[in-house]
């Protein structure tokens, strides 16, 4: 695979393994409070088993997505599918929230970027 990777692959890879960081660090309260960093609580996740399952699930995919293989490409793309889906049916009152914006926003980036993942296979 190329070394030159497109800007908007190493900005999604990156920003999402920051938010996958943001998500497990905001697990332990007194950890952000001993940094002095206010995290708001993320009321997606039912708990947190399921936040630390989920932010692991996206660091993995954040790294397969930047280093360009495709199980990176369609495990992004069925994260976000799958993160979208669960607030959809079981919180309906997040339909408006940031987090889905930005879940629609990174797909909307994420799907016209195939064509970097299928090139040199």
């Amino acid at each position: 695979m190329s070394k030159n990777r497109p800007f908007i692959i190493t900005f999604i890879g990156i920003i999402s393994i920051l938010a996958a960081l943001l998500s497990l660090a905001a697990i332990f309260p007194w950890l952000m409070e001993g940094l002095n960093i206010t995290v708001l609580p993320l009321p997606i996740f039912m708990n947190n088993i399921t936040s630390v399952l989920l932010s692991i699930i996206l660091l993995i995919a954040s790294y397969g997505f930047l280093k360009l293989k495709r199980w990176g490409y369609w495990l992004m793309i069925t994260y976000n599918i799958f993160l979208l889906a669960y607030i959809f049916f079981y919180n309906k009152h997040l339909l408006i929230s940031m987090n889905v914006i930005m879940t629609i926003i990174e797909l909307i980036f994420i799907l016209p970027t195939k064509k970097y993942f299928y090139e040199l296979n």
